[in-house]
């Protein structure tokens, strides 16, 4: 979100993100609200609804993400409808994830949220919001038969933060990173798992990310040989971004579905909780080739990931609802 915000400015938007968390991940927001201390409050949600009412002047076109909004109630939505604002709801991943969809074409899938639980959000927020985005071919699986529209646009990122060492070699002894936002849902018990069998033979550093700012885990990744990210989900999502975009190898589960869904060339390297230890045993034999992975991940991300790139794709949605 920060991101796009700042993307959208490059392009001459007067863009503003609002965020109601404190993350331990630091991305910084333009306005930011500490809802989460003050939402037992009696008078809380009556407060949202005057905040939205005073955003409603400033703005043309208002962008929710996680099928939330203003006012957690959904009291807004009527609010911004009635003053003929345009709005638009991007999904991410676990806030649409269907178990029940998702099992028929990835078998290692694992969600965080009970299917009926979402579909009651899906069908809730999409009764008010008529386009949606998301990232990939995988989420459009899940809200295409909600949402009256649906665009697909990657996640993006700020390349000029991420630098690629000129003719990087591995460490003599590899660094395997892996940095879990949910261990559950990456698969970190088979990473791990892996990592102490593999430990036996060869003689490699690992490192576990967590709890870290998002500028002290890009440090870790720059010194990193060989990245993991997830084993369930089946699509790869902002860590494999990065990761490539630092010039790293990548290791992630795509099911076969997605596999035929992103580009030819994407270059992240396929393992599965069945896999792992085999897929990592076999590039601690064969190091030479991570560079070369490296160096094709960074070419892919400056393909599909760019934020000045996808931060107009996303311009472009608004223009056209805007003229609606």
């Amino acid at each position: 979100m920060n991101t796009l915000t700042r993307g959208l400015q490059a392009h001459g938007v007067m863009a503003h993100y609002l965020d109601y968390s404190s993350s331990y991940l630091g991305y910084g927001s333009d306005y930011f609200w500490r809802l989460a201390s003050e939402l037992g409050s009696p008078d809380i949600y009556d407060r949202l609804r005057r905040f939205t009412l005073a955003l409603i002047p400033k703005y043309d076109l208002f962008h929710f993400h996680f099928a939330q909004s203003i006012t957690f109630d959904q009291t807004d939505y009527p609010l911004l409808q009635q003053a003929g604002k345009s709005v638009v709801m991007q999904h991410w991943g676990s806030d649409v994830r269907l178990y029940s969809v998702a099992k028929k074409s990835n078998p290692y899938v694992l969600v965080k949220q009970n299917e009926q639980i979402v579909r009651r959000r899906l069908s809730r927020v999409s009764g008010h919001v008529q386009h949606c985005i998301v990232a990939d071919k995988e989420l459009l699986q899940y809200v295409k038969e909600y949402y009256p529209q649906v665009s697909v646009v990657p996640v993006m990122i700020d390349l000029t933060h991420y630098t690629v060492e000129e003719e990087w070699k591995p460490n003599e002894r590899l660094l395997i990173v892996h940095a879990p936002s949910h261990p559950g849902i990456k698969g970190t018990n088979f990473v791990l798992k892996a990592i102490e069998a593999l430990k036996e033979q060869y003689n490699f550093d690992f490192k576990l990310v967590q709890g870290m700012s998002h500028e002290q885990a890009k440090e870790i990744y720059k010194q990193a040989d060989l990245i993991i990210d997830q084993l369930h989900i089946g699509s790869y999502g902002l860590l494999a971004v990065e990761s490539m975009a630092l010039g790293k190898p990548v290791i992630c589960w795509i099911s076969d579905y997605m596999t035929e869904q992103y580009p030819a060339e994407l270059p992240l390297i396929r393992a599965n909780p069945d896999t792992i230890q085999s897929v990592l045993e076999n590039l601690l034999q064969e190091r030479d080739c991570l560079p070369e992975i490296g160096i094709r991940g960074r070419a892919y991300v400056e393909q599909h990931h760019d934020m000045v790139k996808n931060s107009r794709r996303i311009l472009e949605i608004y223009q056209r609802l805007q003229s609606i």
